[in-house]
Parts: structure tokens; C-alpha cells; sequence
């Protein structure tokens, strides 16, 4: 089987540590759309890498959040949105 690399979407927020559990259990919920991880847990930064052909979905659900929840988008840069299928 011949394996291939798509990218997927990371977006970078900064949240408050109190928001981090509420969103990892939400976002857990999407089985198989998304992977939510701390990046900078001091600096409260996570990342959501989105999985190929979810990023519409996805991103209607992180709207969604940010009206539950402080969003901040943040930079990071860390060559970790590859996915092999």
C-alpha cells in the first residue's frame, strides 16, 4: 500500500487554563476531525490540527467555541501538520 502525505490545518490559539479541559473533552467528541494539543502550557497555547476535508466543519465549531470560550488566535510554528494516509 503506498502511503502519501496531505497536510493538515493547524490552528493555534491561546486559551485559559481553565478552558483547556472544557475544550479537549468538546473537541474529543469530533472523533477522527481534529487532535487538540498543549503546545505552551504555561503560556496556555494549544493546537487543533485539522484533518483533511474537515477544515469547514471544524472551523464552524471553533466560532462556535469562541462564543463559550476566549479563542485567541496564536503563532506557533512547529513542522508538526503532516498526515499519513
Amino acid at each position: 500500500m503506498i502511503q502519501k502525505q496531505e497536510l493538515m490545518i493547524c490552528r493555534y490559539f491561546k486559551v485559559a487554563h481553565r478552558d483547556m479541559v472544557f475544550l479537549k473533552f468538546i473537541l474529543e467528541a469530533y472523533e477522527g476531525m481534529n487532535v487538540m494539543s498543549t503546545v505552551d502550557n504555561k503560556a496556555g497555547i494549544i493546537r487543533i490540527a485539522i484533518m483533511p476535508g474537515f477544515v469547514v466543519d471544524m472551523d464552524g465549531l471553533l466560532a462556535e467555541l469562541g462564543r463559550q470560550v476566549t479563542l485567541e488566535p496564536a503563532e506557533w510554528h512547529d513542522g508538526l501538520c503532516t498526515f499519513e494516509v
